[in-house]
């Protein structure tokens, strides 16, 4: 009987042994499969932050870059807007261009001849306005260009305007102001009369012929 009864303990404690065994596999295996996450997660992080901060320049980059194009585009709309006003003071636009070197064709006398002068086209009676501030040298009748107003502004720049109106208010010693009217379009020109309504602008650095293009510009 008593051998029974230690055959039975002995049973019970082996199965015990076992299932003690058995759970602290258990929790072995466990707690190596957590330690492999919290690894892995701890690289995913790290990959994640990396990825985060590249994200980051690149939209810093991104950002920088957007702002250089958007004041690209400013800067250049404000040249274009400042051309197309200084144009304006005088009329719509180029009709024949200034050429000191290559001979240009006149509609008006039929030839190919140097062309020291910018022909700009304008609508008869629209007004003429002073490209800069300056005095008024002389206003005058030209046999080629009709009635013409020179004006005299600052570094020895000097710039005649022809195809005016014969009623101009203005006299020699006159100032103006950049924008102001100093006669209106009147197309009194003799010699490009056919080539249609504009002015003939010329002008002078220290007395040599310049492309009056460039004050425009």
């Amino acid at each position: 009987m008593k051998k029974k009864l230690l055959e039975k303990d002995i049973f019970y404690l082996s199965l015990f042994i076992c299932i003690c065994l058995i759970a602290i596999g258990g929790i072995l295996f466990t707690n190596k499969n957590l330690n492999k996450l919290v690894s892995n997660k701890d690289v995913i992080n790290k990959d994640d932050e990396i990825n985060l901060v590249k994200d980051d320049d690149k939209t810093v980059a991104t950002s920088t870059e957007s702002n250089q194009n958007l004041q690209q585009a400013k800067d250049k709309k404000e040249k274009e807007t400042k051309n197309e006003s200084k144009m304006s003071y005088i009329g719509d636009g180029i009709l024949r261009e200034y050429s000191d070197t290559m001979p240009t064709y006149s509609k008006t006398l039929d030839v190919w001849e140097i062309h020291k002068g910018l022909d700009v086209s304008a609508q008869e009676g629209s007004e003429i306005k002073s490209i800069l501030d300056g005095k008024v040298v002389s206003v005058y009748s030209d046999d080629r260009y009709g009635t013409s107003i020179e004006l005299s502004y600052n570094d020895d720049l000097n710039v005649i305007y022809s195809g005016i109106q014969e009623n101009v208010s203005l006299k020699k010693g006159d100032t103006v102001k950049e924008g102001d009217c100093i006669g209106y379009v009147g197309n009194t020109t003799n010699i490009e009369n056919e080539d249609g309504t504009h002015v003939h602008i010329e002008a002078y650095k220290n007395n040599v012929a310049i492309n009056p293009l460039s004050l425009l510009e």
